[in-house]
């Protein structure tokens, strides 16, 4: 009776200081958008003002934030981590920032919740790191002139990198077109713009090419957009063509897929043929095994009779012209 109690206690507690923090978050948020209001409109109040609320905020942020991740620390009860991972990260107006989050050097928090036996929990750290991820790459854009936001914005990735190999590992490993699964994926898709995280993945290529063969709509969406970061990367074709390719890999250029799953799949072949093709020389028959993608490419012949089928049979105009196009240069 004792434990149910104390987890109750904590669930109960979590979900105040969620409440709390929300609810005042809302009220500050709200105080600083009427004094931006007032600035536009011509008001002499300065904007020194608003800068003073957001500090506020943040302070005031941080130490709840401390507050609740000491309760999260508290327990090892899945129930509890999952309430928080979702307060902490996955909630879009929720006050903690990833900023504040990375300040408060706690992303290692999510180490823990990436090895939960529990793949909804799982599923929401790999959403997290997706989240986290993502941010930091968008801050890094808007901030080419600001050098520190930079390094700030580096470091978080760096962290984020921490995870990447054993986000594949578990990722290949996951029941297939699972919810857990396909957060993986999404999570390695927006961390493979970067061409640092695209070699680190490199051992992993065959494996997402087998998914590509067996996966759901969504899971494909993933994939080819995760290869699509790959090819267009000349240095990474090599690691595209060694790799194990499913006789079957072809056939994602079947009427019976989306046409954005179709013309992205269009769109990775003719960057792979077209390096393959400038660096034709280099790549000889006798670096690559018969089951190597590279063999797709250099005996074209099943691949174009593929592409004249769906040619044919798709009405689409964008994918017809596209086809031609493909079936031009192979």
């Amino acid at each position: 009776m004792g434990r149910i109690q104390e987890v109750g206690l904590v669930t109960a507690g979590l979900m105040i200081w969620a409440g709390a923090c929300y609810c005042i978050y809302r009220l500050t948020k709200g105080r600083a958008q009427s004094v931006r209001r007032l600035a536009r409109n011509g008001s002499k109040v300065k904007m020194e003002t608003v800068a003073g609320i957001q500090n506020q905020t943040l302070a005031m942020c941080e130490a709840m934030l401390e507050k609740l991740i000491c309760m999260i620390e508290m327990t090892e009860d899945p129930s509890i981590h999952e309430i928080a991972n979702n307060a902490l990260y996955n909630s879009r107006d929720y006050p903690f920032s990833h900023e504040i989050i990375r300040n408060a050097g706690r992303i290692s928090i999510i180490e823990g919740l990436l090895n939960n036996p529990y793949p909804s929990v799982r599923q929401k750290a790999l959403n997290a790191l997706n989240n986290i991820s993502v941010a930091a790459e968008n801050h890094r854009k808007k901030a080419l002139n600001a050098l520190n936001n930079i390094s700030v914005a580096a470091e978080n990735h760096r962290k984020v990198k921490t995870y990447l190999n054993q986000v594949c590992e578990d990722t290949i490993t996951y029941p297939l077109n699972s919810n857990v699964q396909l957060a993986g994926l999404r999570l390695i898709k927006h961390l493979t713009i970067i061409s640092e995280y695209q070699h680190m993945v490199t051992n992993y290529i065959s494996e997402f090419l087998r998914l590509l063969t067996v996966g759901s709509g969504e899971t494909k969406d993933h994939i080819l957009g995760m290869l699509l970061n790959f090819s267009k990367n000349p240095s990474m074709t090599k690691d595209l063509l060694i790799a194990n390719a499913p006789a079957s890999l072809i056939n994602i250029f079947s009427k019976k897929e989306t046409k954005e799953n179709i013309l992205n799949a269009l769109s990775l072949f003719e960057n792979i043929n077209y390096h393959f093709k400038r660096r034709a020389k280099v790549f000889t028959q006798d670096k690559f095994s018969k089951n190597s993608l590279y063999f797709i490419f250099q005996r074209p012949k099943a691949c174009a009779k593929k592409l004249r089928i769906l040619a044919a049979e798709y009405n689409d105009p964008e994918v017809k012209e596209r086809v031609e196009l493909l079936l031009s240069k192979l």
